[in-house]
């Protein structure tokens, strides 16, 4: 028994079967599926909205969407960050860090947001010196020289070819001799007077305000130069003249800076305080080594280094632990060594009575302290290159001691 269809439909109660996504839900007719159609939510939209009305108090305004989270520069690959168009200010943008490599040479540079580091290491480890040995090679070499000849080679040379090759007196050899030599050491006397008491205090000390305010060293040169004119001139006076007293100037020098030597570095080991300026070291501070002021004064004087030569001077000196041992080790070296080539010249010049023993006794008095010199000074300048590379080892291990 068949039955006709019915021309339509009634509305179903039920949802039937979902297209799309699950989120747009239509009403199918099976029998015309163009027909199908939306369901209507209009009386559940305005009964929903009277019923939240009623029991939820109303909803917060709507609130700008929350930041992303901070990103590590440095865990985080900066690749994968995406950049949108409208958050992109070429003005407001920071450089991001981003590690440089290891084999194109290049220098890390820290980053904005993280911490600088602190000033002292950042700063030159060492205060430079404005003063190259290699730029002064031709004067050094020049007064070395001068020096040697006066000072060691001349006045036995003089003498033994004077007396022996001429008639000429003894007196008259010995005031050659003298006149020549005083001449050098007075010479270089006046010319350091004269840069020190200059109206300008561009040679005087540190701190040194009085226009006669002479350096350590000028007193110290002065009083070596005084001994010596008082030993030639009373050689000189006697008759026959006493050849000892003539051969004395370089020992008595020689032993005038070894004893300062070893008095100034007993001193600063004990911490004893100065009682008046010497240099550029205050009354009242540490008692300074006799090498630390002699490196100063010369400088500062004979080559011209200026107060800007005594401040650097200062400077690195108190920076520097490996210097400040350097300079322990080479007075040590000088002071004792001076007083052993003294002490032998003096028992040379002394120890003999005949002519020919006096004679060999002159010769070794101006000769032997150059036989000490000259290698020590070599010896030095190899020392002191290899510590300054040693300082600079030591500088790049301990940044932290090295503040300018």
């Amino acid at each position: 028994m068949s039955a006709e269809p019915p021309s339509s439909y009634p509305p179903s109660n039920q949802s039937n079967a979902s297209t799309g996504d699950g989120d747009d839900m239509t009403l199918t007719n099976p029998t015309n599926p163009r027909a199908s159609v939306a369901p209507s939510t209009e009386k559940f939209d305005s009964a929903s909205s009277s019923t939240d009305t009623n029991l939820k108090p109303a909803p917060p305004p709507p609130q700008p969407p929350p930041s992303p989270p901070p990103v590590d520069p440095l865990a985080t690959d900066i690749t994968a960050i995406p950049i949108t168009a409208r958050d992109f200010d070429p003005e407001k943008q920071e450089k991001s860090f981003v590690a440089p490599s290891t084999t194109d040479g290049t220098s890390l540079e820290p980053s904005p947001g993280l911490p600088e580091r602190k000033s002292s290491v950042l700063r030159p480890p060492l205060p430079p010196l404005p003063f190259h040995l290699r730029e002064h090679k031709t004067a050094v070499a020049f007064v070395f020289i001068v020096m040697f000849i006066d000072h060691g080679i001349f006045p036995p040379a003089c003498y033994f070819g004077l007396k022996y090759a001429t008639n000429i007196s003894l007196t008259t050899i010995f005031g050659i001799i003298t006149g020549i030599f005083g001449v050098v050491l007075g010479l270089e006397c006046f010319i350091r007077s004269i840069k020190l008491i200059l109206s300008s205090p561009r040679f005087r000390p540190l701190g040194q305000t009085a226009r006669f305010g002479m350096d350590f060293w000028q007193y110290s040169f002065c009083t070596c130069l005084i001994i010596n004119v008082i030993c030639v001139t009373v050689g000189t006076s006697l008759e026959p003249p006493f050849l000892n007293l003539m051969a004395m100037p370089m020992p008595t020098i020689i032993f005038n800076l070894s004893w300062q030597l070893l008095l100034f570095d007993f001193l600063h080991e004990r911490k004893v305080r100065t009682p008046f300026r010497i240099s550029s070291t205050e009354k009242g501070e540490i008692w300074p080594r006799f090498i630390y002021v002699i490196i100063e004064d010369v400088i500062a004087v004979d080559c011209n280094g200026k107060r800007e030569w005594r401040q650097a001077w200062k400077d690195r000196v108190a920076a520097s632990k490996p210097m400040r041992d350097t300079l322990k080790r080479l007075s040590l070296f000088w002071a004792v060594g001076g007083l052993i080539v003294s002490g032998l010249c003096w028992g040379l010049l002394w120890g003999f009575n005949s002519v020919s023993g006096k004679e060999a006794g002159y010769a070794l008095g101006w000769l032997l302290p150059w036989a000490w010199i000259v290698p020590s000074s070599m010896f030095t300048t190899v020392y002191v290159k290899k510590r300054l590379k040693d300082e600079r080892h030591f500088c790049q291990r301990h940044k932290d001691s090295f503040s300018a």
